[in-house]
């Protein structure tokens, strides 16, 4: 069973707040509307808090049945705002490309909701931002989707001096009246789809992002880490991993904090792994060594900062552990990978 296909699937507080508010921008009486699906106001307080999908499922079927317009879902898009989405929508609004931005969105999705999979597929002509909604054939999901696809052009277009997009995919039919498509999309039209996609040119791929704040967006990814990692239908070891990677950017990591952090002591946290057949060394090598490499493989950052960044105190720690788990330095590792690339490799020392 996949992960949206889990009886147990939720979306965050923030997201039901966000459509509440669209609703009544639109005219709905918010109390009615929370009194039709059974959710109390003290339930939407935290932002962080998760409310079951069934539950906002049903309200994305209460609007499509009560807002007066031909598509109800371009219609509550046009209303969604960025900031009640929390942590997600300020991340990928501060991140200093439209790469790093999808890359968060992607990463951090489930943080939203649980209700449908996105994902990217690339090409030297595009990016094709899918969406592959849970219960595709139901009325709400229409609703829904096309509510999220309005919000991410409106989200994206001010952040990014040329944004345009070369088509949109829609996997229901054509409707009678295409006018609100064409006004919000301005772009080629594609219905019947085999997924909901908006289609971006390959150019916008690096194009830096107006509202670009990177020490911001160290912050609030780390923030997501931990929310990412609290979510309870990962495994304990992927929510460790989840951790760890927002941990080493601050030096060693601490396992009794993580253990805090997860609600564990030490030893149970020791025991569930073991469990789980992983252990908290295990995974605190794999994730460096990961990590590792993908710096390597970037080819931007000294060996020496590397290893800041995976927290070792010293830079000749980190390349003996490099060593033990590839067989080649830092360095070496490295140049094999440009020669493979086809590009020079960086001279750092290692």
């Amino acid at each position: 069973m996949s992960l949206i296909d889990s009886p147990h699937a939720s979306v965050g507080a923030s997201i039901t707040q966000a459509v509440l508010h669209a609703a009544q921008r639109l005219g709905l009486e918010r109390g009615a509307l929370l009194a039709a699906i059974g959710l109390e106001e003290s339930q939407l307080a935290d932002p962080d808090a998760r409310v079951p999908f069934a539950i906002q499922e049903r309200l994305w079927e209460l609007l499509g049945e009560r807002i007066d317009h031909p598509e109800p879902g371009l219609a509550l898009g046009q209303h969604l705002a960025p900031g009640p989405f929390s942590v997600l929508g300020y991340l990928l609004q501060s991140s200093p490309t439209l790469s790093e931005a999808l890359a968060a969105g992607l990463r951090y999705q489930r943080l939203v909701g649980e209700g449908g999979e996105l994902c990217l597929e690339e090409d030297a002509e595009a990016l094709r931002l899918i969406y592959r909604p849970l219960h595709p054939g139901r009325p709400a999901t229409r609703t829904r989707v096309l509510a999220l696809m309005s919000f991410w052009v409106r989200m994206m277009a001010p952040l990014l001096d040329d944004f345009r997009l070369l088509r949109a995919e829609f996997g229901h039919p054509a409707p009678a009246e295409q006018a609100a498509y064409r006004e919000l999309f301005a772009c080629e039209l594609r219905f019947c789809a085999a997924d909901y996609a908006l289609v971006l040119p390959a150019a916008l791929r690096d194009a830096s992002l107006i509202q670009a704040n990177p020490p911001l967006q160290q912050l609030l990814r780390q923030h997501a880490e931990a929310l990412l990692a609290r979510l309870p239908s990962e495994s304990l070891v992927a929510r460790v991993v989840t951790l760890l990677g927002a941990q080493l950017a601050h030096g060693e990591p601490n396992r009794a904090e993580l253990a805090r952090t997860l609600h564990l002591s030490e030893r149970t946290l020791q025991r569930r792994l073991a469990e789980e057949g992983s252990s908290y060394q295990q995974l605190l090598n794999d994730t460096r060594r990961q990590l590792a490499e993908r710096h390597l493989r970037d080819g931007r950052l000294p060996a020496a900062e590397i290893a800041v960044l995976l927290g070792y105190s010293e830079p000749s720690v980190f390349f003996r552990a490099f060593r033990h788990w590839t067989g080649l330095t830092p360095g070496e590792y490295r140049a094999r990978y440009a020669a493979q690339a086809g590009r020079a490799a960086p001279t750092d020392g290692s």
